[in-house]
């Protein structure tokens, strides 16, 4: 499985959960560096995480 990489670019951070880039929040700039650390350090898959689940 390839590493998943934080990627920010032109005011927007990449989510992989939902495919689609949001604007770059400090909130969710943390949510989706500790989603990189959950799959490539501790082996989640992304089909165990959900984004704002309700």
């Amino acid at each position: 499985m390839a590493k998943l990489e934080y990627q920010e670019k032109d005011g927007k951070v990449f989510c992989p959960l939902i495919n689609k880039w949001l604007i770059a929040k400090p909130e969710e700039k943390v949510r989706q560096r500790y989603i990189c650390v959950l799959v490539n350090s501790y082996g989640y898959s992304l089909e165990q995480m959900a984004q704002e689940k309700r």
